[in-house]
């Protein structure tokens, strides 16, 4: 289809020179106009998170929208921070979920494959929709609302996932926000959940920081309306937030019946919105329309699709983009590819020379690492890397992990992996496995030493009234309300990584002033799946309890919540420990009767004596009783102690 697209461009040649405005200058310098679609998901708020990219499904539409004659693709990551980023327990983002990264550069390869370039969308009005986790509702509104919020997701998410995809030749743009003002309207949540002001500053520090850590990329956002559009204007941007450099490189806006004919870039041109910046229309409906009302965004205005498209070339804006490509169900003007298929063809015919990417590719390829649970990979080189230079990928395990091996595009099995020269396109996963042993729980001795106030959370819902105090090194949890749901007042610890089939134990000193249950659960947050727990009572006197559980998924999000609620005699908590349970060796050697072993001291030293010799040399090893290897000697055949 490639070929029969080309013949059409000599055939059809250039239109009119259009001017500056109306063309988007990537960061190769090439001029262009976007014609394209919104995807906007495949899975909605998980194509980036913690589960792979569905490659096949987003490989096959970018092949209808290329073989269309479109150039873009417009696709959403974050959404409404179900997936992603990932929070900490003290509510600010602590960093992206962990295929985020891999995720996006799977797109960004598949965008290569396909001659596109990709406009991604950071987040959403959904961002405070009030049908989400209401943690993650509160945590979302802290990151957009508060000072501490707002840098935690720059420095911790922000600046990393720019940094790792880099100058790569086919993203268009990082766009901050889809229709932001949906926030401050009350579309999907009460109205004035976000001020104007904080959409305002959100988009202005953001744009610095993305243009501070890669500069030469593009930075946009998607106005819900262009009766909003000079709500993002340099001026506005700058009074709000402060950050000399965090304006807009070009904007967009949308189009749909609810905008009113007023607001219709389908009767106005470009020079009629006065601004200063080439304009992407970023979504519109992707099927004809009428006057009708029989959809939840009546028109007021009729328009022939096909005509569209070229319409916005010819009148000065710099590209448009139909909603979506999938088809919303029950909606007659949004009828997805089936309907716009054609439209981009109809552009690519009109002006083909403003639609083709030739040239605009690279001597650089990417090197994609990622990794399992337990540790992370950094790489010698950000972004994508030039042809025939060196990179190196280090694997760095977490606490309580090891590193285990490499896997793609490697047989390397050392922790660092050096690319001598890189040729092609490489995809790395560092795989880790954790230790026995190693204590996953932060501050669980409760000392000064450990600020166990940033380490644990305390939460008491409405109509319970508690509060929880570190003194005389422990976690006092008292509570003068308690409603009849345990899970009601919580002392939690998260962001744990738990494996899936791991069997971990959990440790812990407890009591109370009296006879009463505790109820522990290890879940995964956010999504709150439960991963195992149980319940203990306690009495006035302290004692230790233990629980083993072995999750039935993998997840960096996993939390410790003790359930407090339901009584109000308080809750005394010390020692608190999980670690991985040794997976038990079998004998390579069933004997008869078997040898037994006896181990005592002698002085200064331990021996060992066995009732049988050894048949064959080898090693003993002693062991501890959380499984770390204490010390170990060779043995010869024939030996019965040392």
């Amino acid at each position: 289809m490639k070929k029969i697209l080309l013949a059409l461009g000599m055939l059809a040649g250039m239109s009119q020179a259009m001017p500056a405005a109306s063309r988007v200058t990537l960061p190769s310098g090439k001029k262009i106009f976007v014609s394209g679609m919104n995807l906007a998901w495949i899975n909605y708020a998980d194509d980036v998170g913690g589960t792979p990219l569905d490659t096949a499904k987003v490989n096959a539409a970018m092949v209808n929208i290329h073989d269309s004659g479109a150039n873009a693709m417009r696709i959403w990551l974050s959404t409404d921070g179900t997936n992603d980023p990932i929070y900490g327990s003290n509510g600010l983002v602590s960093g992206p979920a962990s295929k985020t990264v891999t995720n996006i550069q799977a797109m960004l390869r598949l965008a290569k494959r396909n001659d596109l370039v990709l406009c991604l969308t950071l987040l959403t009005h959904n961002w405070v929709n009030a049908g989400i986790n209401a943690t993650i509702l509160a945590n979302n509104k802290t990151m957009l609302t508060t000072t501490a919020g707002l840098n935690a997701y720059i420095a911790n998410y922000l600046t990393p996932v720019v940094t790792a995809i880099g100058n790569d030749p086919n993203l268009l743009c990082w766009e901050i926000f889809n229709e932001p003002e949906g926030m401050v309207d009350g579309w999907s949540s009460p109205a004035n959940t976000i001020t104007q002001t904080e959409v305002q500053t959100a988009v202005n520090k953001i744009a610095a920081a993305i243009h501070a850590a890669v500069p030469q990329v593009l930075v946009s956002n998607g106005a819900a309306s262009l009766s909003t559009e000079s709500w993002y204007t340099d001026a506005a941007l700058k009074a709000a937030g402060g950050a000399a450099t965090g304006t807009l490189d070009f904007y967009m806006a949308h189009y749909y019946g609810w905008n009113g004919p007023g607001n219709s870039p389908f009767t106005k041109g470009y020079a009629a919105w006065s601004l200063d910046k080439p304009l992407v229309i970023g979504e519109y409906a992707s099927s004809s329309w009428s006057t009708s009302t029989a959809s939840s965004s009546p028109m007021q205005d009729a328009a022939n699709v096909d005509t569209l498209m070229t319409y916005l070339d010819k009148a000065g804006y710099a590209g448009g983009m139909g909603w979506q490509y999938q088809q919303d169900a029950g909606d007659p003007w949004m009828k997805g590819f089936v309907t716009f298929g054609h439209s981009m063809m109809q552009e690519y015919r009109a002006d083909s020379g403003s639609i083709l990417l030739t040239g605009n590719g690279s001597s650089t390829f990417a090197v994609s690492a990622a990794a399992t649970n337990g540790g992370s990979v950094t790489a010698s080189i950000a972004g994508r890397v030039d042809s025939g230079k060196a990179d190196t990928l280090t694997a760095v395990p977490a606490a309580g992990y090891s590193f285990v091996g490499w896997s793609g595009d490697t047989t390397a099995t050392g922790s660092k992996l050096i690319i001598p020269s890189v040729v092609k396109d490489r995809v790395v996963l560092a795989t880790f496995t954790p230790n026995a042993g190693t204590n996953l729980i932060k501050g669980g001795t409760f000392t000064a030493a450990t600020g166990d106030s940033a380490d644990w959370s305390f939460y008491a819902a409405t109509n319970n009234a508690a509060k929880v105090s570190y003194a005389n090194n422990q976690a006092n949890v008292t509570v003068s309300t308690a409603d009849t749901l345990n899970y009601d007042i919580q002392l939690t610890q998260g962001s744990i990584t738990l494996d899936s089939g791991v069997t971990y134990l959990l440790t812990f000193d407890a009591w109370s002033s009296g006879a009463r249950a505790l109820s522990i659960g290890l879940s995964t947050q956010g999504t709150w799946h439960y991963q195992g727990g149980g319940s203990v009572s306690l009495t006035a006197t302290k004692a230790t309890y233990t629980l083993d559980i072995t999750p039935d998924s993998s997840t960096t999000a996993g939390i410790l919540q003790f359930n407090v609620g339901a009584l109000t005699l308080p809750v005394y908590v010390d020692n608190v420990s999980l670690v991985v349970v040794p997976t038990a060796i079998a004998p390579r050697t069933v004997f008869a009767s078997a040898p037994t072993w006896s181990l005592v001291r002698s002085g200064s030293n331990l021996v060992w004596t066995r009732s049988q010799a050894l048949q064959a040399g080898g090693v003993v090893r002693l062991v501890g009783i959380d499984g770390r290897e204490l010390s170990r000697a060779p043995v010869s055949a024939g030996e019965r102690s040392g």
